[in-house]
């Protein structure tokens, strides 16, 4: 069956390939939740699962500039998206992004335009998103050993979504 594993565990996974600390830029005043800011600032953009990539320090920076200078936002559309960092990716076009309190979003670009409405709350924290992208590689892995995924593994993986959040299990962007 599948399981959530310790943050710890998960922390320790992804600092294995540890590199040099790459800061994010001084003029950044955004307010880091501090397990993401000392993992993005020691890691390459990393493939978690399939549907999680976590981009990088620089990376992350670079994605959330270039969104918050879109010609089409407003300035008071400016002032409310300078409020989000988009922290990682599915390698589709989506993201997965946090405001100011370290609330995750999701992001589905088939919106006609990106629109803070169509940012989807799925009442997790960066810790609780990388405790969802380590399910989710596990899903994946059984996968890819069994060609299909049981009845009994979907049902599991959907109990695991609702401990770690009943938004997510709600609002699961994504098919089983």
């Amino acid at each position: 069956m599948l399981k959530i594993r310790p943050i710890q565990d998960i922390k320790k996974q992804l600092l294995l390939s540890k590199q040099a600390v790459r800061n994010f830029p001084k003029l950044v005043s955004f307010k880091f939740d501090a397990l993401y800011e000392e993992i993005v600032t020691q890691i390459k953009t990393i493939e978690i699962s399939s549907e999680c990539i976590l981009f990088d320090s620089v990376e992350s920076y670079n994605v959330t500039r270039e969104f918050s200078d879109l010609d089409y936002w407003s300035e008071k559309a400016k002032e409310e998206i300078n409020k989000f960092w988009f922290f990682a990716t599915n390698g589709q076009g989506d993201f997965w992004l946090f405001d100011d309190e370290n609330k995750v979003y999701f992001y589905d670009h088939e919106y006609e335009e990106m629109c803070f409405k169509n940012f989807t709350d799925l009442g997790l924290n960066f810790e609780k998103w990388l405790q969802y992208s380590c399910l989710n590689k596990q899903l994946g892995e059984v996968y890819e050993k069994e060609d299909e995924i049981s009845e009994e593994i979907k049902n599991d993986y959907k109990e695991k979504l609702k401990e770690l959040s009943g938004l997510l299990s709600n609002n699961y962007p994504f098919e089983i």
